[in-house]
């Protein structure tokens, strides 16, 4: 009886165990699984938040996009250096530049002057800054007109002064104010001589200009210039000789044209010029006209090779082309009082081959031939009758603003008597540009 009451205390002792672990074990698992929701909760809710997060981020960088894309940018190719009260937008440019030259023989001035050349100078060393260049590029638009100009200055004028080089407004097709004459080209060999080549030239004048196109590839200008020739007839000075004296006057301006063209998708450009101005030689109350004309091209023969040629021909003109300076565009004879005029042929040539992006050279010839059988020959006789110059030059630019340059320059002139003078020297350059 004990035994089975026993067995029965035992049954419902080991039942009450098995079921208080088992509701143990349930309460334990729920607790569990009850953490692990809670936490993947706590995980959505952060991944929410960061989720939201980057879409604000987003948002904002979007704004900003927009904005920047709304901002008006500058020009890469004109950059606002500063403006002036008017709003004109104005451009500093400019260089510092050395020169110096070793003279073997010819003139004695800093730069080749091959035209007056006498010879007597030799064995001689000059240097120079006076080349130094700055200039202000203007530009403003005034009722849908656009309105620039120029102001460029050195400091090779009188005794290295400081000069003005040019100085213009443009008002639409118009130029008013002072700059290289309508008359000359761009078909010149480089140089460094900055005294420019025989057969070229760079002749700043006061003039009013008119400019337009005859297609997208062709461009007329039409000018009024400043006279600039010289003239003069022959006098007996109180020692005897014979000497040439000023009597010139112009009452008009000089009327030159230039008909320019563009060709070969750009590669190459061709102009044609023209020249007319009226003189007057006070000495005889007369007046004569002279006149010249001119044709040129430069052309980009391989992408490294440039050619350029440029021929002209003036009639009483010496005031423009490098070469005729020393000349007078006229004379009268002291017996039948008849103004006579120079005639003068010039030609200009040369090649630049750019050997490596920063190293470039260039080689060319330039003359200037007058007519040895005219009257103005015979009354002129220390006149140039031919004036000749070639030049060798290199160039190399060690980084962008920088350049130093070596040429050789050879020239010679020779006079109605026949007398031959030379210029020969050896030119050092250096340049920063801003």
């Amino acid at each position: 009886m004990s035994q089975v009451l026993t067995g029965k205390f035992l049954a419902k002792g080991l039942a009450v165990a098995v079921t208080t672990l088992m509701m143990g074990t349930v309460a334990h698992a729920e607790t569990q699984e009850q953490k692990e929701i809670k936490q993947l909760r706590q995980e959505i809710e952060a991944l929410k938040a960061l989720v939201l997060q980057q879409q604000q981020v987003q948002q904002t960088q979007a704004v900003q996009i927009e904005q920047v894309k709304a901002t008006p940018q500058q020009s890469a190719a004109a950059p606002k250096a500063l403006s002036t009260k008017s709003d004109t937008e104005v451009k500093l440019y400019g260089f510092v530049r050395g020169d110096a030259n070793y003279i073997i023989e010819g003139s004695s001035g800093d730069f080749s002057d091959v035209a007056k050349t006498n010879g007597q100078t030799n064995d001689k060393f000059v240097a120079t800054a006076k080349t130094t260049r700055i200039g202000l590029d203007f530009k403003t638009n005034v009722e849908g007109a656009e309105i620039g100009g120029k102001l460029e200055s050195d400091f090779a004028g009188t005794n290295d002064s400081f000069r003005v080089r040019q100085a213009y407004l443009t008002y639409k097709n118009w130029l008013i104010g002072q700059t290289q004459s309508t008359f000359l080209s761009n078909h010149a060999p480089f140089m460094i001589d900055f005294s420019t080549n025989v057969g070229g030239g760079t002749t700043r004048l006061p003039m009013i200009r008119y400019g337009f196109d005859l297609s997208p590839a062709t461009q007329l200008f039409l000018a009024a210039e400043k006279p600039n020739s010289s003239a003069g007839h022959n006098e007996l000075n109180a020692k005897g000789e014979t000497v040439s004296v000023e009597h010139n006057k112009s009452s008009a301006p000089t009327l030159t044209a230039k008909l320019v063209h563009n060709f070969d998708d750009k590669k190459g450009n061709a102009s044609a010029r023209a020249l007319v101005e009226v003189t007057k030689d006070e000495s005889v109350n007369d007046r004569k006209a002279g006149w010249g004309l001119a044709a040129g091209t430069t052309y980009q023969v391989l992408e490294p090779l440039k050619a350029t040629i440029d021929v002209s021909y003036t009639q009483g003109v010496n005031g423009i082309l490098y070469g005729t300076n020393a000349n007078a565009a006229f004379v009268h004879d002291a017996d039948n009082r008849n103004i006579e005029q120079n005639e003068i042929w010039a030609v200009q040539t040369g090649l630049t081959y750019s050997i490596l992006p920063n190293l470039k050279t260039s080689i060319g010839y330039g003359a200037l031939f007058a007519d040895k059988d005219s009257d103005y020959a015979d009354l002129n006789a220390i006149a140039n009758k031919e004036v000749q110059q070639a030049w060798l030059n290199l160039v190399y630019s060690p980084v962008k603003p920088l350049e130093f340059g070596v040429e050789y320059v050879n020239g010679e002139r020779k006079d109605f008597n026949n007398d031959k003078f030379k210029d020969n020297r050896i030119g050092l350059m250096s340049k920063y540009s801003f």
